[in-house]
């Protein structure tokens, strides 16, 4: 015979009460503390062990099974008047049997053991939760290690900073390790569930490097704050944590005027650049030299490409995740920086105490004149504005406000043409982070974006006979693309071993394709100048995945995501399976595997005239059909926690529907017939990744290297026969150095090897009539490789404090040998002889630079 007590929440009911936290976000779960940790008010009873049993089954509304014929009936038995917890009172009631106490299936069931219960068999377990944050300034730290001293057991904080931890009854020492941070160790009594927000002091002193060693992977993203990220300074002589993305094997920067990254073999446009969870469509200055976000308002930055967690869709090679600092609730503070081409300001403090608080930048690049020491033929100018607003609601609710505005002007002149691109974004996020309980987190998030481009050439033409210049003709391009986004993420912890993460987003893009205006001078629009028609479309995608750590050596991470596609009359549904896995093979040693399923919507495709610098963003159709990736990865780590860091990868990649113009295609394309000058065909990638570093008291290295294979394949190019990939580069190598000899002085240098790009031979020919402008009419796949590409840049720093105030003076050489890579390949005016002009020119060649920074 099964006995079951009574249920005062039926299965039925917490079935609907989960539906209610799905839809509504704000409704706590009664059993997140765990079943056997549940406290109730117990009243004074006398009476046999069953009769007990259902009484406490009636106290704490929990149903307990037991088979009645093995438990001992006889004598009398009492309960006290008392708060407790129900783990603690069947323990009490049950002590010297022989029986197991067990959770399964939201019961409490009693099986009958050969071992007696002790007085210590049901510990009671708590939570311990709430948000990792600096000192005083209660700006969140994401993706901190949590770990309790007695038990082992870790948790992370999510990127909001918050964190859940289940822990036993008594005196616990928790540890919290972030990388930059000293770690902390705080003591924290248990014997409920408490909301506890750890502290971490921040360090001025830039030589103080913890990371979390080589504790069990939860994911595969990469932070160059774990690494050397210090050993890379940009042209304007300040860190740039994220082109130190540049350093990491597997992401290689492209030679060409666009500058963009490329990661395991993809087009750039199948990475995700996203700045407080909004994607970025181009968050580069200076064509790809400098990054959108300065040093002074970056909190962190992750790059996801060896696993995708489910919450991440529409990219197919790589996710970058930055976020910004949320701002001091306790003290302003700020940074000034400047420079031979920019200015920067940011300060960041409390519009109300402990409450509110604000974040403000400021980059701007200084007068053309400055600017021509580079080089005569540039004219380059460039700002961005970010603000971030946080507000603390309660101890549950925080919201955050932020914004992001930035513009590019570039102009090329040369003799018988000239350049102009103007690219800019405009961001609005607002986030709300809602605390449901102890093992409940939930962030909704409202993005809107827009992102505008105009490419344009203008060219001389001159008379055959005489040599004079006979006209002008200005060909000028414009797109933009609005995203409009709503997503909501849950995170939810069911036990030490089991948590698991669920959510959607509802998003509409419209794009505004690039129209041809054709007149004197660059930037004009004639009148009644009319570009194509908007191609909106519709995203909906929900995902859910759960964390296993089924052993203190094994980890899963199973997930799935599904996404619906609507462009006009054609819907597409895909659904895109993920999985992770770690194992520690030793204490300092793991090894990983991830498989991936990706898919991407919106297509970029590159004009194979690269003289115009154009590129075209199109939704999928039935005829461009959505791209789609498999990605496999497998992996080793070693980290000694004495400053040896060492990682290899091994990974394979198949991507279908990749774009490329049709031979014979108008590149300006047309109402009618844009699908029908884009190709999709089929890719492959494959290599190898190694990254090696090692950290001494005064010196750093760290080494990457990346082995790597790509190729592209179309029905109708170079006859149907697969074909190397543009950027396949075979081999890949940097190498960084830092020398700190004190407090006040660094020294570094990075030094970049690649092979060369594959060379095409575009052959493109001149318009006769403005109807029709350019026509592609082929290329040669694919004659030789480029020349091998190098570069170092060199670097020095020097730090001092004058009373509350920290200053800093860099100063450095990019491109120290002046190395000139294939930087584009141009062709005018082509004969059937196919004559193709390749430049060598940078933008950048030999330069030096100074700069200033200082921080109050």
């Amino acid at each position: 015979m099964v006995v079951s007590a009574p249920l005062r929440y039926p299965k039925r009911g917490l079935k609907l009460l989960l539906i209610l936290i799905i839809l509504a976000g704000n409704i706590n779960v009664t059993a997140q503390t765990g079943l056997l940790g549940r406290r109730f008010a117990c009243h004074k009873t006398r009476g046999t062990t069953t009769f007990l049993l259902e009484k406490i089954s009636t106290y704490s509304g929990t149903v307990i099974e037991y088979s009645g014929g093995y438990l001992d009936q006889g004598g009398e038995m009492r309960l006290r008047e008392e708060e407790t917890s129900l783990g603690s009172v069947l323990n009490e009631l049950l002590v010297g049997k022989h029986v197991k106490i067990e959770e399964r299936s939201g019961k409490v069931i009693l099986i009958p053991s050969t071992v007696m219960l002790t007085a210590d068999s049901v510990e009671n377990e708590y939570t311990l939760f709430g948000y990792i944050t600096e000192e005083n300034s209660l700006e969140p730290i994401p993706y901190a290690m949590i770990k309790d001293q007695e038990s082992g057991r870790v948790c992370q904080s999510n990127r909001f900073g918050y964190y859940s931890l289940r822990l036993t009854e008594g005196l616990h020492h928790i540890k919290v390790i972030y990388a930059g941070y000293p770690p902390v160790i705080a003591s924290v009594s248990v014997n409920s569930t408490i909301r506890r927000n750890l502290t971490m002091r921040a360090v001025v002193l830039p030589e103080v490097k913890v990371t979390p060693g080589c504790m069990l992977q939860k994911d595969g993203g990469s932070s160059p704050e774990k690494y050397l990220s210090s050993a890379y300074n940009n042209i304007l002589g300040e860190s740039d944590p994220v082109r130190s993305l540049y350093l990491l094997p597997g992401n290689v920067e492209s030679q060409e005027t666009t500058g963009k990254l490329m990661v395991r073999g993809g087009d750039p446009e199948q990475n995700a650049f996203l700045l407080d969870g909004n994607q970025v469509f181009n968050p580069t200055h200076l064509l790809g030299e400098l990054s959108i976000v300065s040093e002074g308002v970056m909190k962190s930055i992750r790059q996801f490409k060896n696993d995708f967690p489910s919450r991440f869709d529409g990219a197919l090679s790589s996710v970058t995740e930055v976020n910004t600092k949320d701002g001091s609730m306790d003290t302003w503070s700020g940074q000034v920086n400047a420079g031979l081409l920019a200015g920067a300001l940011a300060v960041d403090g409390p519009l109300i105490k402990g409450r509110t608080a604000i974040v403000a930048s400021v980059r701007k690049s200084w007068s053309d004149p400055l600017l021509n020491v580079l080089d005569s033929n540039y004219r380059l100018r460039f700002y961005d504005i970010h603000f971030k607003v946080t507000h603390l609601l309660d101890s549950n609710n925080k919201i955050m406000l932020s914004g992001y505005m930035g513009k590019d002007r570039l102009e090329l002149r040369q003799n018988d043409y000239q350049n102009l691109q103007v690219w800019g974004n405009r961001l609005a996020t607002l986030n709300w982070n809602h605390v449901i309980g102890a093992r409940s987190f939930v962030n909704t998030t409202l993005n809107v974006s827009n992102y505008h481009n105009l490419a344009g050439m203008k060219l001389i033409l001159y008379d055959d006979s005489t040599g004079e210049e006979k006209e002008t003709k200005a060909y000028n391009n414009y797109a933009s693309v609005e995203r409009y986004e709503a997503r909501t993420q849950f995170e939810m912890n069911a036990s030490t071993n089991l948590q698991f993460r669920f959510g959607g987003k509802l998003l509409h893009t419209v794009i505004h394709p690039f129209g041809t205006n054709i007149s004197s001078e660059l930037g004009a629009v004639q009148e009644g100048f009319k570009p194509m028609k908007p191609l909106p479309f519709t995203e909906y995608s929900c995902y859910y995945e759960n964390e296993f750590r089924l052993s203190p050596r094994l980890l899963l991470r199973p997930g799935v995501l599904f996404s619906a596609y609507r462009f006009k009359d054609y819907h597409y549904n895909s659904l895109q399976p993920r999985l992770f896995a770690s194992y520690r093979i030793a204490k300092n040693q793991q090894l990983t595997f991830s498989f991936a399923r990706m898919a991407q919507y919106l297509h970029q495709v590159s004009s194979p005239f690269l003289g115009i610098n154009s590129e075209l963003w199109v939704p999928s159709t039935a005829i461009l059909r959505p791209a789609e990736s498999d990605m496999f990865n497998l992996g080793y780590s070693l980290n000694d926690n004495k400053g040896t860091l060492l990682s290899a990868d091994i990974y394979y990649r198949k991507i279908n529907n990749v774009t490329n113009f049709a031979e014979k295609g108008n590149i300006f394309y047309g109402e009618d017939t844009w699908e029908q000058d884009i190709l999709t065909g089929k890719g492959w990638s494959y290599g190898a990744e190694l990254l090696a570093g090692k950290r001494w008291r005064k010196w750093q290295l760290q080494l990457s290297y990346t082995l790597a294979w790509s190729w592209r394949q179309f029905d109708d190019v170079n006859e149907g026969e697969k074909f190397p990939f543009r950027f396949d580069r075979r081999h890949h190598l940097n190498i960084a150095a830092n020398f700190r000899p004190d407090k006040h002085w660094d020294i570094g240098a990075v030094w970049y090897f690649s092979s060369g790009d594959w060379m095409l031979r575009p052959i493109g020919t001149l318009p006769g009539e403005e109807s029709e402008p350019f026509r592609y009419e082929g290329v040669s796949y694919y004659d030789k490789r480029g020349p091998n590409y190098q570069r170092l840049n060199c670097n020095v720093n020097y730090r001092f404090v004058t009373g509350k105030l920290n200053h800093k003076v860099a100063a450095g050489v990019y491109n120290v040998y002046r190395t000139k890579g294939l930087y584009s390949t141009d062709s005018f005016n082509t004969s059937d002889n196919g004559n193709v002009t390749l430049s060598g020119n940078r933008i950048f060649n030999l330069t030096y630079y100074l700069s200033y920074t200082l921080n109050f």
